[in-house]
């Protein structure tokens, strides 16, 4: 077992249980003396009593009829009353008077074979963690298409940042505490004037604004009706259809391979108009982000010659997944994010491409295949972190070899940086969790033994 640290609360409890354990050891060592010394009575008085049978038999003497008391019955366990068990702190003085060794051990209590039993229950324990949220070989798909999209998303950005650049400077500049909020700024006024003059740049030359490419945005019950429409696919790669796909259907554009964008009357519109749009959009109702990747997802049943049929209204099938406690967080990100910043807009692509991703992977969760919805969010997040970290280490690694710093996706960066604390947070805290409801079983197992020696207890509440 691995070694650990003991505060004084564990050494005084370990002496008190290790001075028990020297008694309990007393009494059985005394207890197999005294089974041994009736065991050779019982021989002595076996071997007198052949030696008086065969004495009566060279005698001619019939030897009278042995009479054998009633077996008493079997005893039964004595019970004790509360107020028999000792205080612990005259435990403590007693373990202090016998001289018991303050440096004790868990190790020092079990014998190897429990230590062993012990070491098979924690590695099941952990197993079965493992494989709750373990990926399955569905998720395993769903994550290779989640990265492929989180890729071509910082492979087009320059296409809609113009040629505003000056990433690299912006990342460097960031202080290590900014990687934990997307848009908190350092207060080197060095700092604050290359980000300064970065988001300037961007604003001038990559002309990104947040206006209405329509008289107002689309209500999710109009964003749904694209559910029963042909799929668009404008590109060759099935990610930037997906992730354009997305931005079309709730701003009710159309997007060309060459990036260029009309709207529903068929007027051109500056396609970063039609992303800023969208992420608007959502932010005024997330539903519309929910609506627009079920539409994907059903055009593509449609494509492939099936129907989706939805056996609740859809505000209450996407529930679970959009009041979950990670599309909140998600949401209040995104409602931070400055829509007119190099980084902002940089970070909002990647963070809605995780929300939709995470509906979509929860809107294809089974109860009766993928077990208790706590382990199959957990593998949602497993996805997501999993997909931005593929994606942030290719544009990384794109960047430092050609040393086209202009296409480091800072805001991706700081995505994945928060994805990675909140995520490895979640499953630790699920994992903890999990092991503390298997060793409360146990513990409830003990206590009702405990109980069992006791008279009277009171009743519980």
């Amino acid at each position: 077992m691995a070694k650990r640290e003991y505060d004084s609360e564990d050494k005084r409890t370990l002496r008190v249980l290790k001075m028990q354990q020297d008694g309990l050891d007393r009494l059985s060592e005394q207890t197999a003396r005294q089974q041994e010394d009736l065991s050779k009575m019982d021989e002595r008085l076996s071997e007198l009593k052949r030696r008086a049978q065969a004495l009566a038999e060279s005698e001619g003497i019939d030897m009278p009829e042995e009479h054998h008391l009633p077996t008493p019955a079997k005893h039964q366990r004595e019970k004790m009353t509360l107020d028999q068990v000792p205080d612990w702190s005259d435990l403590e003085a007693k373990a202090w008077e016998e001289g018991t060794s303050s440096h004790v051990e868990v190790e020092d209590l079990l014998s190897q074979e429990e230590i062993a039993q012990t070491e098979a229950q924690v590695k099941r324990i952990y197993d079965e963690f493992s494989g709750r949220t373990g990926l399955t070989k569905r998720d395993v798909a769903f994550l290779t298409v989640a990265s492929s999209i989180q890729t071509a998303r910082w492979a087009m950005i320059p296409k809609l940042l113009s040629k505003a650049g000056k990433s690299g400077k912006v990342l460097a500049a960031l202080s290590p505490s900014a990687m934990a909020m997307l848009e908190r700024k350092p207060k080197d006024e060095k700092d604050l004037a290359v980000i300064d003059e970065a988001n300037r740049e961007f604003q001038e030359e990559a002309e990104w604004e947040v206006e209405e490419i329509h008289e107002g945005h689309k209500s999710w019950e109009e964003i749904l009706e694209a559910k029963d429409k042909a799929p668009m696919k404008a590109f060759n790669n099935d990610a930037m259809n997906w992730l354009f796909g997305l931005v079309n259907t709730i701003t009710g554009t159309q997007t060309n391979s060459n990036f260029k964008s009309v709207d529903e009357t068929g007027q051109p519109v500056k396609t970063p108009s039609v992303v800023a749009d969208a992420f608007s959009s959502i932010k005024e109702d997330p539903r519309r982000l929910a609506a627009a990747v079920y539409a994907l997802y059903a055009q593509d049943k449609l494509a492939h010659g099936e129907t989706v049929d939805m056996l609740k209204p859809f505000t209450e099938a996407m529930a679970p997944q959009m009041e979950s406690e990670l599309f909140q967080s998600q949401m209040q990100q995104l409602a931070s994010i400055n829509s007119i910043t190099l980084v902002g807009q940089q970070a909002a692509i990647p963070l809605v491409i995780n929300m939709a991703v995470g509906l979509l992977h929860g809107f294809m969760y089974n109860p009766e295949v993928d077990g208790p919805r706590e382990f199959y969010d957990a593998r949602t997040r497993k996805i997501l972190l999993m997909s931005n970290l593929m994606a942030s280490s290719s544009n990384v690694a794109l960047a430092a070899g050609t040393e086209a710093w202009m296409k480091l996706d800072v805001g991706g960066l700081l995505v994945t940086a928060t994805r990675a604390m909140q995520d490895v947070s979640y499953l630790t805290a699920l994992e903890d969790e999990f092991i503390r409801q298997h060793l409360d079983k146990a513990l409830e197992q003990e206590l009702q033994d405990i109980d069992s020696h006791f008279l009277n207890l009171p009743a519980v509440k």
